[in-house]
């Protein structure tokens, strides 16, 4: 679909891919030769919707006053109203943001902590929220309280039991992940939200992991805030996301760094998607193609994302269950608590402290000597040694017998160094 330089169409129809090209077979830009099991990190955008973004990026620069100052408010209008459809909400709670993180840092700021207010998280919460939250409330006299949540014997009852006996009098919020980023453990999200909004307590949810990994539709959900990223499991460009805020909320919430229209009011339009819109000159455009990515994502098999969602599940225990048999692995969680990725226990490491290009000698010689690309990380208080590994559309089973094949070369060199240490 080519239209002339600078010309974008209107805001409510397809802007940059043909009803083919949204249907054609998704092709993915990975090197050649690597198995990617690790979709998770970062996700993957699929060549179509890369070069449908670099169309858009090559119209805001022929006429970026344009763009700007123009157009590009009734394209976030139409991305927000394709996320609002997918996750069940109204678009006008809904803000776009470059990922979950800044997300949950913006609602974080938002919350007027005072010494005494404690805030529950359980011990599988991403370290970026733990940073940001840890900032506030040494500067506020807030405390974090900590509900810890075990990986073996896990359970969603015992899940719901552990936050429940965390929650007191001073809790202001909870802020608990869907599906947690470095265990891979899905939550029971649901549960959790009512247990908490029944005692009147605020609760943010970090969802980085679950659109397109998991369901999510918050209007069953109804919790205070939600947080997302796009890139990783609707395979959007990366540096797309957004977040759900409850309606009486947007008076006190505002992006970190404000934008020289924040001043602007407008009869027209709520400030809440004014601020987070334009928060200066920036690439939006990842932001813009959202409802080309879903919908190239969507058409890939005939049920859409939800088939998708449930085809990616199947194959991640298939093949973690394959490698556990073949290596010794032990999986980390109940087939019940499990989505698109499923993290895998391995046994301690021989030399600890070793020098390592990613976080685990494991991890190193997976992608040096096996051109496998797969996490293996420490979970501080959980686990000394997960290996996470993620399905999307582009994996196999033939996948996962290269890792277990590759895997029990290396856990079998790990025990021969270790003989050799202890000798």
């Amino acid at each position: 679909m080519t239209l002339p330089a600078g010309a974008l169409p209107p805001a409510d129809a397809p802007a940059l891919l043909s009803s083919s090209e949204i249907t054609e077979r998704a092709a993915w830009p990975i090197e050649p030769g690597l198995t990617m099991l690790n979709h998770g990190s970062y996700g993957i955008c699929p060549v179509a919707i890369r070069d449908a973004q670099r169309r858009l990026r090559e119209r805001m620069d022929a006429d970026p006053v344009r763009f700007f100052k123009a157009d590009m408010e009734a394209l976030a209008d139409r991305a927000r109203d394709r996320v609002s459809r997918l996750v069940n909400a109204d678009p006008g709670c809904l803000a776009l943001v470059p990922n979950a993180t800044l997300a949950m840092a913006s609602v974080l700021h938002s919350i007027d902590l005072q010494p005494g207010d404690e805030v529950l998280v359980t011990n599988h919460e991403y370290n970026a929220t733990l940073n940001e939250l840890g900032r506030l409330c040494a500067r506020s006299g807030a405390r974090i309280v900590t509900a810890e949540l075990p990986l073996l014997d896990v359970s969603p009852e015992l899940v719901i039991e552990r936050i429940r006996e965390k929650l007191s009098e001073r809790t202001t919020l909870v802020i608990v992940s869907h599906v947690a980023s470095a265990s891979a453990l899905v939550l029971p999200i649901h549960e959790i939200v009512r247990t908490v909004r029944e005692r009147g307590i605020d609760i943010l949810v970090d969802g980085a992991h679950a659109p397109g990994q998991v369901p999510v539709d918050l209007g069953a959900l109804r919790p205070t805030y939600y947080a997302a990223s796009a890139h990783k499991w609707l395979c959007t460009p990366k540096g797309t996301g957004f977040f759900y805020a409850e309606a009486d909320k947007h008076g006190s919430i505002q992006p970190l760094a404000l934008s020289c229209r924040v001043h602007d009011l407008r009869d027209d339009r709520a400030p809440f998607l004014c601020d987070f819109d334009y928060v200066g000159t920036n690439d939006y455009t990842g932001n813009l193609i959202m409802p080309e990515a879903i919908e190239h994502l969507a058409a890939q098999l005939p049920g859409g994302i939800d088939e998708l969602m449930r085809r990616n599940r199947a194959l991640v225990i298939e093949g973690s269950r394959l490698v556990a048999e073949r290596t010794g692995a032990v999986l980390a969680a109940p087939e019940s608590m499990i989505g698109s990725m499923c993290g895998l226990i391995l046994p301690d490491d021989p030399a600890p402290g070793r020098p390592t290009r990613y976080d685990d000698p494991i991890w190193d010689a997976l992608l040096e000597r096996h051109r496998i690309q797969v996490p293996v990380w420490p979970l501080a208080g959980v686990a000394r040694r997960i290996m996470r590994v993620s399905a999307h559309l582009y994996n196999t089973l033939a996948d996962y017998e290269k890792l277990a094949e590759a895997l029990g070369e290396e856990l079998e060199r790990e025990r021969a160094l270790a003989s050799k240490r202890s000798a």
